[in-house]
């Protein structure tokens, strides 16, 4: 059985705190992108593509408010959805360098909003479970490197299938 050093009562309500902020900045995409598409989905707009963002996105807030009621005992969740927050930052920033004609909204909303998510829920999993530095050095590589390895996809993709 895994030994977890006991937490302060601050970082716990801290911890707390980040995940219902995190949680309600993961459902604001979904609601405001009926209002302001062109902040937060891509043309030309594919409702299969929306919604399955949209899942995703109620996916991990729901995750966070189910995760804090111990955030201790389930800080995995928080780095799960703080790595995955992060990728998904990744791919729209390799999205909007790659299709220069997206609307400039989403370096203004969606890239910070999901960006400091990602960030704030990666430095909460530090403070609850103080990871080797190697992994959190390795989780910050991968999410950089993100784009590059769409890319590869991107090109290994055309190769094989016909666009």
């Amino acid at each position: 059985m895994e030994h977890v050093p006991p937490v302060g009562t601050a970082t716990l309500r801290g911890a707390r705190a980040v995940g219902v902020v995190c949680a309600a900045a993961f459902l604001a995409p979904v609601i405001l992108s009926v209002v302001f598409p062109q902040a937060f989905l891509f043309t030309p707009y594919h409702g299969a593509y929306q919604r399955m963002l949209s899942a995703m996105l109620l996916a991990f807030g729901l995750g966070l408010a189910l995760a804090l009621r111990d955030p201790v005992r389930n800080a995995g969740v928080y780095a799960v959805i703080g790595l995955a927050s992060g990728c998904l930052t990744g791919a729209i920033v390799y999205t909007l360098l790659v299709e220069p004609g997206q609307d400039r909204l989403h370096w203004l909303v969606q890239v910070p909003l999901l960006g400091l998510v990602a960030i704030a829920l990666v430095v909460t999993y530090t403070r609850l479970r103080r990871p080797h530095p190697v992994i959190v050095r390795i989780v910050v590589v991968a999410v950089i490197l993100f784009p590059v390895a769409l890319y590869l996809y991107d090109l290994a993709l055309r190769s094989f299938v016909a666009h």
